[in-house]
């Protein structure tokens, strides 16, 4: 019977207390905005407040994940604008 080496098993315990923690948090805040957008529902039918309490957080993750996949090289401050140039000019 194959046993795991004890640095691996840490890694994979750390790894899935990571992933609980960010879980956890992302469960949080999907669950404090739709408590959000209930209570203004259940208050009003004007449809403007209605398209902010839905459009806002949609509109909200829509910049977080075009960010999120966009933020590559020097875009993502990664590169100084003076070390980009010399990056260009030496290929």
């Amino acid at each position: 019977m194959a046993t795991i080496p004890t640095p691996l098993l840490l890694l994979l315990i750390a790894l899935a207390v990571v992933a609980v923690i960010v879980l956890w948090k992302l469960l949080m805040v999907a669950g404090l905005i739709g408590l959000a957008q209930w209570a203004v529902t259940a208050q009003t039918e004007d449809p403007t407040v209605l398209l902010v309490a839905y459009g806002l957080p949609a509109l909200l993750v829509v910049v977080l994940a075009r960010r999120a996949t966009t933020r590559t090289g020097h875009r993502a401050g990664l590169l100084s604008p003076r070390s980009a140039r010399r990056l260009e000019v030496t290929r």
